[in-house]
């Protein structure tokens, strides 16, 4: 379960989920990169989402995926909308809005950031069950039903129509006013057998505990974008990534937190080009529905990536 110290929840071994090493270097690299977005629009796909099969999913770019699990539709982290002006929305060849997105059984937020808890995208969102880390409850009240939100702690489970949804500790941070910085919980899932990390710097001890107490992970949407050696303690490097997928032991590697805007330093393109490396890594196009045990063992980024 999470600890709090005065009020505010505290990450694994108290490390803080906010470090910049050197912030005047952050924004000379925010100011003069020259490629964090893309310089033409991302080749991306809209499909009817409401006849997806079981174990289908679809990435939506950055940290937003739909999944089809156990005949109930999961959506995680939506974002449809631009979240700051200093990081635009990149521009795709189908524009992707919450009009194509079916009722919603089961709404998943992992924690209270504008880039994966947008109040524009959830205004236009139905969904039958909401599930929150604890205290997120306050961000959802004038949006959906008191009686329809779950908030969980680390490690607690709780089951929605055959589907099992389980809290896990993320090293991270939280914060949407002045005033209530790190009052709300931030945390990764795992929704059955897929794993998926909200955002998380990386920690061995962390994963460990995840590996041990949920064995069953198989499919590994894991965060690896945005990362910097500047802010190493609340986004994982991608070679931290990898490392924490061998320590839960997952089948399939699916890098995300990339592909719909840039809140880091580095190329827009750079987390799919790294994962043309790996041993394992899926990055499909934005937009598509791909089947989750039809990915496992490949090494495929989309060309779009390209």
């Amino acid at each position: 379960m999470s600890t709090k110290i005065n009020n505010k929840f505290q990450n694994y071994q108290n490390i803080s989920g906010l470090f910049y090493k050197n912030k005047m270097q952050i924004i000379k690299q925010l100011i003069c990169s020259k490629n964090r977005t893309p310089h033409v629009p991302i080749q991306t796909v809209a499909n009817d989402y409401s006849q997806l099969k079981n174990n289908q999913f679809v990435w939506f770019g950055h940290s937003t995926i739909l999944f089809k699990i156990n005949d109930q539709l999961v959506l995680v982290d939506p974002v449809f909308n631009e979240v700051s002006a200093f990081a635009p929305h990149f521009k795709y060849t189908n524009e992707i809005t919450t009009d194509i997105l079916p009722e919603i059984d089961i709404l998943i937020i992992s924690h209270n950031h504008s880039d994966h808890l947008c109040v524009k995208s959830l205004k236009n969102i139905k969904a039958k069950n909401v599930v929150v880390p604890l205290n997120n409850k306050q961000h959802l009240a004038k949006l959906f039903k008191n009686e329809i939100i779950q908030e969980l702690d680390w490690f607690q489970s709780t089951n929605i129509n055959g589907v099992n949804i389980t809290c896990t500790p993320s090293q991270h941070n939280s914060q949407r006013t002045a005033s209530d910085k790190n009052k709300s919980l931030w945390s990764g899932f795992v929704i059955n057998d897929v794993y998926y990390t909200g955002d998380t710097g990386f920690n061995a001890e962390m994963f460990r505990d995840i590996h041990k107490n949920l064995p069953e992970i198989k499919y590994c949407f894991m965060e690896m974008g945005q990362y910097s050696p500047n802010w190493p303690t609340c986004h994982m490097q991608p070679s931290e990534t990898v490392e924490a997928f061998n320590i839960l032991n997952g089948k399939q590697l699916f890098p995300i937190h990339f592909g719909k805007f840039c809140l880091g330093v580095h190329d827009w393109d750079e987390p799919a080009q790294l994962a043309k490396g790996f041993e394992t890594a899926f990055v499909g196009q934005i937009g598509g529905i791909y089947q989750l045990e039809e990915c496992v063992g490949k090494v495929y980024v989309h060309e779009s990536f390209l």
